[in-house]
Formats: C-alpha cells, structure tokens, sequence
C-alpha cells in the first residue's frame, strides 16, 4: 500500500462563486459546494530530504467516484466506480483491480469525493488562519488510524490554491493543481482505456 499512499494525492483556481469568506465554521461547506473536479496538477513529494515530482490530471465527483492519471516518470492510472478500484500501471503492463474497500478514506482524494455528513465525521477543522489575501486551514483526521496526519489547504481569497499534507511515512507532499473546473462531466471521463497487451489481475 505505500506506493499507492504516495499516490492518492493530490493551482491556481479561477472563477468561484462563492462570495462568503472561507473559515473554520463553513470550510465543509465550502467543499461540498464544489460537486466535481477536473484539474492537472503538479505534486511534490519529499522524504528524507529526497523529492521527486511528478504531473497528471484528476477527475472526481461527490458520489466517490475519481480518475487521477499520474505521467512521467510513474505512468499510472487508477481509478474507481464506486464498486472497484482499477490500477493501471503502464511501466508493468498491468490492470489490478481490487474492491474499492476503504482505502481512501482517511487521504486528501476524500475531501473531493466525500458527502459533508463524511467530511464532518472523518476530520476536525484545527483552524482556518489568514494573512493578508492568502487563507491556510488546517484538518486532522479523527481515527487514529488515518495515514493522513494533517492536510493543509490554501487559498488565496476564495480560490484554492493548493493543498500540503503529512503522512505516517514521514512524507511531506504539496500540491499545486491548475485549470481547476468545477463543472459536470460524462461518467465516462472516469473509465480506464485499457492498451492491448494489458494483464488484468483480480484480488
């Protein structure tokens, strides 16, 4: 699971409509104003005094359902339908699809594809602190068992800009997404293309 951990992370941001200013009481709210995501990103991930950096693009929606495809150098799709979870990986040449089980619960995807009632009931809101136009809030999770031990996320006035978290690996890994929209897309955008040649393995 750690290569998938490093994975599941997750900008510049135009055009919210969301005029009422971003605290500590409506951060959820916020959230789960925002029903789907389509954004690249560029992702930072530093351990031990090494980083590496890799780009992709993610997709989500509320309904937990998301496509994050990660380009060079890792080359990985993964994917869910809210059933299963598909993992393409190109430099292996395979498909691994497991139950979608609980694996992202308690990682920075769940703040896209998570319902409110569940933002609530898995992280607390440590507090949201502002400084000059720039906002940085703070969420914990509640288990104990969580992976993510703090996520951090920015904006600049009511634009996210960028998430940071830090994990039970000892990883720090920042986030900056760009060409966010919030607008709906074909449930189709989330399916894995699948090259011939492909194993498909079941667990």
């Amino acid at each position: 699971m750690q290569k998938l951990s490093i994975l599941f992370f997750l900008s510049t941001m135009c055009c919210l409509a969301y005029s009422v200013e971003i605290n500590k009481d409506n951060l959820f709210e916020f959230l789960n104003s925002k029903q789907y995501i389509t954004a690249q990103f560029i992702q930072t991930t530093e351990i031990d005094f090494k980083k590496r950096t890799v780009g992709g693009e993610i997709k989500a929606n509320r309904s937990g359902q998301f496509k994050i495809e990660y380009k060079e150098p890792i080359n990985e799709i993964i994917s869910t339908d809210g059933e299963y979870l598909y993992k393409l990986d190109l430099e292996l040449d395979q498909l691994d699809i497991l139950p979608k089980d609980d694996y992202f619960t308690n990682t920075p995807i769940s703040i896209f594809i998570s319902e409110i009632d569940d933002l609530k009931e898995l992280y607390l809101v440590d507090y949201c602190e502002v400084k000059a136009n720039q906002t940085t809030c703070l969420i914990t999770p509640k288990s104990a068992e969580s992976f993510m031990e703090k996520l951090f996320i920015n904006f600049i006035e009511n634009n996210l800009v960028s998430l940071r978290y830090l994990d039970s690996f000892n990883q720090d890994v920042k986030l900056k997404l760009n060409n966010i929209s919030w607008s709906s897309f074909e449930q189709s955008d989330l399916k894995i293309s699948i090259p011939e040649g492909i194993d498909v393995v079941y667990h």
